[in-house]
C-alpha cells in the first residue's frame, strides 16, 4: 500500500508518495487548476493500491480530497435531505464505497 500525502496552497498543491516504511517513492508539484486530478492521477498511476491524505481536507483541501475520492471523474451532487447524506456517510467516503 502507498499513502500519497498532498499539502494544497493556493498556487500549487505537492504531493509525496510514501510506502508502509515511510520511505519516499515520489513528488510531484501540481498547478492549482482545473487540470491538477488529471495530472495527479496520470502521476499516482504506478501506485495502484494507494490511499490519499490531503492536508486541510475540512478547508484550503477540500475540492481537491472531493476530486479523488471521485477519481477525477465528474459526478452530479445527489439532493441531500434535510438530515444530510443519510447513514453511513463519512467525510471523503465515495458513494459507492457504502452500499458494501
Amino acid at each position: 500500500m502507498v499513502l500519497i500525502g498532498i499539502d494544497p496552497h493556493k498556487s500549487t498543491h505537492t504531493a509525496v508518495a510514501v510506502d508502509t516504511e515511510e520511505t519516499a517513492l515520489g513528488e510531484l508539484t501540481v498547478k492549482a487548476d482545473r487540470h491538477q486530478v488529471e495530472r495527479l492521477l496520470k502521476w499516482a498511476i504506478d501506485f495502484p493500491d494507494r490511499r490519499w491524505a490531503v492536508e486541510s481536507a475540512n478547508g484550503l483541501g477540500f475540492l481537491l480530497a472531493q476530486q479523488l475520492v471521485g477519481g477525477g471523474r465528474r459526478r452530479r451532487r445527489r439532493a441531500a435531505h434535510v438530515g444530510g447524506p443519510g447513514p453511513g456517510a463519512r467525510f471523503g467516503q465515495d458513494p459507492e464505497e457504502r452500499s458494501q
